[in-house]
C-alpha cells in the first residue's frame, strides 16, 4: 500500500505492550498470530528488557527469528477510544502454523479498520451493483430486489435446479461463522438450493459443487457414483450430522 514506501524502520513493540492470541480470518486452517498493542507516544527499546521479545534488538537476529515484523504487520488503530499502535504476526509457538504466515494473514494488521493509515476507506459502506460496465453502490431495497427478480427469473425459466449460487466458508477466527450464517440461512434455508460452489476447502475437498454435502470426495466419484448402478469409492460425510450419499 502506499503508506509503506521508503518505510526503514518500525516501533520496537516495548516489554509492557498488551498481548492477544488471535486466529487468522481469512481460512479454516486457523493459523495462529499473536497481536501486541501499545499507546502511540511509546516505544520499546534495543536492550532485552526494554522489548517484548526480550532479545538484544541491537545485535543481528539469526534466521527464521521471531524477534521482528514486517511494515504489513503493523498499522494504528483505536482501542478503547485511543490511538495504539498493533502489531500482528505469526505465532511460532502455535502447533498448526509454526510461525508461518500467509500473505493475507500476515497482512491483518495492515487491512485494520485505522483512519491514521486510510484503511477505512477500503470498508463498504453500501450494497455494490455492477451497472454500466462497473461496480456502483446501491441501496439495500434495490439489491434484494434484483437478487429476488433474478432468481424468479432462473427458477421461471430453468426450474429450481437451475439455481446455482457460490460463497466463502473463512472460518477461522468465528468469520466463516459469522459471515456465513446468513447465506447459508438464505441458499438452503428459503431458496432450497442444491448446487453451490464453496471456496476455500482447503481440509475438505476439492473446489467443485456441493460434493462435500453430497457425501462424496470429489468430482470424479461423484460422477461416476451417479453413472454407476452399483455405489462406487465414496467417503464418508464431513459433518457429524449424517447426509444422503448419491447412488
Amino acid at each position: 500500500m502506499a503508506y509503506k514506501r521508503q518505510i526503514d524502520r518500525l516501533p520496537i513493540v516495548p516489554k509492557h505492550a498488551k498481548e492477544f492470541n488471535v486466529t487468522c480470518h481469512y481460512c479454516i486452517v486457523g493459523c495462529g498470530y499473536k497481536a501486541y498493542t501499545w499507546p502511540t507516544n511509546k516505544q520499546g527499546g534495543t536492550a532485552p528488557d526494554q522489548n517484548k521479545f526480550g532479545v538484544d534488538l541491537a545485535k543481528q537476529q539469526p534466521a527464521e527469528t521471531p524477534a521482528w515484523y514486517a511494515p504489513a504487520m503493523y498499522n494504528i488503530v483505536r482501542q478503547n477510544g485511543s490511538d495504539v499502535h498493533i502489531v500482528i504476526k505469526p505465532d511460532k509457538d502455535c502447533v498448526v502454523n509454526s510461525g508461518l504466515g500467509s500473505v493475507r494473514g500476515a497482512r491483518m494488521a495492515e487491512m485494520s479498520y485505522s483512519q491514521q493509515r486510510n484503511t477505512q476507506l477500503q470498508r463498504l459502506t453500501n450494497p455494490m451493483v455492477w451497472r454500466y460496465g462497473q461496480m456502483q453502490p446501491t441501496s439495500w431495497d434495490d439489491a434484494l430486489d434484483l437478487v429476488a427478480r433474478v432468481t424468479v427469473a432462473v427458477i421461471n425459466d430453468r426450474g429450481e435446479d437451475g439455481l446455482f449460487v457460490s460463497a466463502f466458508d473463512h472460518g477461522g477466527a468465528g468469520g466463516g461463522y459469522e459471515n456465513t450464517w446468513g447465506t447459508g440461512k438464505l441458499y438452503f434455508g428459503a431458496m432450497k438450493v442444491k448446487n453451490i460452489r464453496i471456496h476455500n476447502r482447503p481440509a475438505y475437498n476439492s473446489e467443485v459443487h456441493a460434493t462435500r454435502d453430497m457425501g462424496v470426495a470429489n468430482s470424479t466419484t461423484a460422477m461416476r457414483t451417479r453413472s454407476s448402478p452399483t455405489p462406487s469409492s465414496r467417503s464418508a460425510p464431513m459433518r457429524s450430522k449424517p447426509r444422503p450419499t448419491i447412488s
